[in-house]
Formats: C-alpha cells, structure tokens, sequence
C-alpha cells in the first residue's frame, strides 16, 4: 500500500509518500513466540473470516522423552480435534499433580508467551504434515495431549506420521505450541 501524507507549515507545505509492504503470514514463518505451524482454514474451529488464526509451534522439542502422566487415571472430557488441546492441557494439569508432558507444555514460557500446551492429536497432526517448514523436529515419537483410556493416549511416530496408543508411562518427546 502506499501512504502519503501533507505536512503545511507557515513557508510551504509538502507531500511525502511511503510504500508500505504488509506481508502475509506463512508456515514456518517466526512469529508470536515460535513458528507458524497451521494457519486455520474455513470450516476449522476458531476460523474467522478475514483474519488469520492458527497454531504457533515452539521452535524446538520440550523435552526428549517425558511421560504423558496420570497412569491410570481415565480424564473425562479430553478430545482429539483441532483447537482442543488447550482445554485438554488444563484437564490434565488439574487432575494430576505429577510431571507430565501436559504440565511441561503449561509452565514453559517463551518469547514473553505463557500460554503454551500439549496439542490435541489432530492438532498433532498439523504439526507433522508441516515439520519441514517448522523445523526442528527429531525422528521419534511425539506425546498429544488426547487420551484413549486410563493407562493409554494417543502419540505421533514422527517419521512417518503414524498415530499410536501408548502407555502413559512411556517416555516421548514434546513439542508445545500456542494459539494465535
């Protein structure tokens, strides 16, 4: 766009004019704390038309092996689906009082941000289908914050995106990430 502007003054005036490019956000993009990892699109939840929301991942893994916590204990009200996972994060945190990839995600701050969490699986999801634009991720599994059974919850083999039930006890990598 370009913008100009009239400056008069008591011995003349002038014009002045400035380009001003605005760019648009994208994949792997830093911004907002981390890096752009979704950008909603229509028909996702928290779609709005004419603006752009999505997911901010934290640019590198929050640990390398943490388990999911809670072992045993089923938490009613965990989803799977996209803009679950800060719901799921807070489910999780208040029911266990133990370490878990939940509360890793919860307590991290970066970028002036404090509210990360554990994404939901297909939330998860979106992270592997853009890890390359993302970067940072290491081949291994990668704990969602989406539960399948007490001592179970789904994770992510990220090599090659499979989706799996694993013991809550079982130490996998984390990756926290943000709304925007």
């Amino acid at each position: 766009a370009t913008i100009s502007y009239r400056v008069t003054v008591p011995c003349g005036s002038a014009i002045a004019t400035q380009v001003v490019t605005v760019s648009a956000l994208t994949i792997g993009m830093s911004y907002a704390g981390g890096k752009v990892a979704y950008i909603y699109q229509p028909g996702d939840p928290g779609y709005i038309a004419g603006e752009s929301h999505g997911l901010i991942a934290a640019p590198s893994d929050q640990s390398a092996g943490i388990e999911f916590g809670c072992d045993g204990l089923s938490i009613g009200g965990l989803s799977s689906e996209l803009g679950s996972g800060a719901a799921n994060t807070t489910l999780i945190t208040t029911a266990c009082s133990t370490e878990s990839a939940a509360r890793l995600c919860a307590d991290f701050v970066l970028g002036g941000y404090s509210d990360w969490y554990l994404p939901s699986l297909y939330e998860l999801q979106k992270l592997f289908l853009n890890r390359v634009a993302i970067g940072g991720f290491l081949d291994g599994t990668y704990w969602c914050s989406s539960q399948i059974s007490g001592p179970s919850a789904w994770s992510i083999y990220f090599p090659f995106g499979y989706n799996f039930s694993n013991h809550k006890a079982n130490l996998y990598r984390v990756r926290a990430v943000r709304y925007f």
